[in-house]
């Protein structure tokens, strides 16, 4: 399975709790985690284990990653944002600060954009290069 394939179902997962207290979900992430497995090869385990850890990484640090998007959402509230779009960046800026791989910036900014158009449109896409592509540049002066 592919990273970009982690990525939407750890962006799934995310999602799902956007509705839900944090007992209510643990039957759907299960099903979600095991859809992973189920379309693994030998490499199952660190597939599934890279899901948690994003979904990990993102809940752990939530706040501080809304605290990044509000930053870089100049006149916007954060909270008018729509659940999918707020993930896929909330997922990207953990992968950004907090990632211990060496996975290239321009390779998580990317899958971002890819994630915003299959999710939210071309639109959204071109908002969210927009606001990781401030965030990076930000970041790399």
């Amino acid at each position: 399975m592919s990273r970009h394939k982690e990525r939407q179902e750890a962006l799934k997962i995310l999602y799902s709790r956007e509705f839900h207290l944090p007992g209510d979900v643990q039957f759907a992430e299960r099903e979600i985690l095991d859809d992973v497995v189920a379309e693994g090869s030998e490499q199952t385990a660190p597939l599934a284990s890279y899901v948690t850890q994003l979904v990990q990484t993102v809940t752990d640090h939530k706040a501080e990653l809304d605290a990044i998007i509000s930053e870089l959402a100049i006149d916007w509230d954060i909270t008018r944002f729509n659940y999918t779009e707020k993930n896929i960046m909330r997922l990207a800026l953990a992968e950004l600060v907090y990632n211990t791989e060496e996975i290239p910036a321009a390779v998580i900014l990317n899958e971002a954009v890819m994630l915003a158009k299959e999710f939210c449109g071309e639109k959204a896409a071109r908002f969210i290069n927009g606001m990781l592509g401030t965030f990076y540049r930000k970041r790399t002066r």
